[in-house]
């Protein structure tokens, strides 16, 4: 009898038989799944002036990236020597020489052009477009600014061409695996009130404004007028861009949650990824909350599709490297094309980058 009750116990599961543990057994954490075949796994490099690139190009390598987005020109300076477009604020050309060693640790770079905030440009030549009025205005007429540097208008045509004119140097110049718009939006504020938006609002709508800035029974319309705007800008600049390098993979950095992009930046991404201006969107999904980053990408999936996009995430929020690879587990988890980390600069100071390896 003694035996078939030790039988018994040792068959079940062992809740009746077995002796309690005084204390929980601590709970292995999960295996991180294997990068994917063709998965995209990048950095933002911000600050492309002070980069080192045969040490970041090193480094990503043995960490095991293989996508780099790199800040080569705003919307009002060049971080490359001798533009003509805009002003150049480098002499050096690291760049030819970054793109290089680039390739051959097997890393892709792609151009990043912050396309409407003239970001570092120099002052006088801010003080130029200012003048001309060729910078967007907010509701009370001044020049918008964002730490000091104003942002492009984007219904002036010699913006656009002035734009233009940078992506037509960089892939000219430089052999790029890609072009990223950054900055492809209206400012957060409502914008832009000035004059020339105002006739060409008016165009649109099919009769005059009679308070500007915009009469509240138009704030539809009028967003309507600013979403066609930056669409057909994101049109013109990739047609462009193909148009000078058959092949090129272009993207833009996108605010995550598709209704917002919209409403309060003009920028519907998804329509961009639709008509085919986008090879992918790299989603700013800047939340170091769990479950809102992956709510966040839920919802980007939602309304594109997950090979068309590449998670941003804000790893220079985080102070645990853990937190880092949790989010990267997440967007594989999602199925998503890849992921970026927002930033090299950030991620190089903290010695992230060997420990992500």
């Amino acid at each position: 009898m003694r035996s078939l009750i030790a039988a018994v116990c040792l068959l079940s599961l062992g809740a009746g038989c077995a002796r309690p543990h005084p204390h929980p057994q601590p709970v292995p954490p999960p295996r991180p799944s294997s990068q994917r075949p063709n998965e995209i796994r990048a950095v933002w490099v911000s600050d492309t002036p002070r980069l080192d690139w045969d040490e970041a190009t090193r480094d990503l390598q043995r960490a095991g990236f293989n996508t780099m987005y790199v800040n080569l020109a705003s919307g009002g300076a060049a971080f490359f020597p001798h533009c003509r477009a805009v002003p150049s604020v480098v002499d050096d050309d690291a760049v030819a020489r970054g793109i290089a060693l680039a390739h051959r640790r097997g890393l892709a770079v792609h151009a990043k052009l912050i396309v409407m905030f003239m970001f570092k440009a120099p002052l006088e030549f801010q003080r130029r477009l200012i003048r001309q009025d060729r910078v967007m205005r907010g509701a009370d007429g001044k020049p918008i600014l964002q730490s000091g540097n104003p942002w492009l208008c984007p219904s002036q045509p010699e913006n656009r061409a002035q734009v233009a004119g940078v992506i037509t140097e960089l892939l000219n110049r430089y052999p790029v695996d890609g072009l990223q718009f950054d900055y492809i939006r209206f400012f957060e504020e409502p914008t832009c009130f000035c004059g020339l938006c105002r006739r060409e609002f008016e165009k649109f709508a099919g009769k005059p404004v009679r308070h500007w800035p915009v009469d509240a029974s138009q704030v539809e319309q009028f967003n309507q007028w600013r979403q066609q705007l930056i669409t057909d800008w994101a049109r013109q600049l990739s047609g462009l861009a193909r148009q000078a390098r058959p092949g090129l993979k272009v993207t833009a950095a996108v605010f995550p949650i598709l209704a917002r992009a919209k409403e309060e930046k003009a920028q519907d991404w998804r329509l961009w990824l639709e008509r085919g201006y986008l090879d992918y969107v790299c989603t700013m999904n800047y939340s170091t909350d769990a479950s809102e980053f992956e709510a966040r990408g839920r919802a980007a999936n939602a309304v594109a599709p997950r090979d068309r996009i590449v998670v941003g995430i804000a790893s220079w929020k985080m102070q645990r490297l853990g937190e880092v690879q949790a989010q990267i587990e997440t967007t594989r988890r999602l199925g998503t094309l890849g992921f970026a980390l927002f930033s090299y600069d950030d991620a190089a100071a903290r010695e992230l980058l060997p420990a992500l390896r």
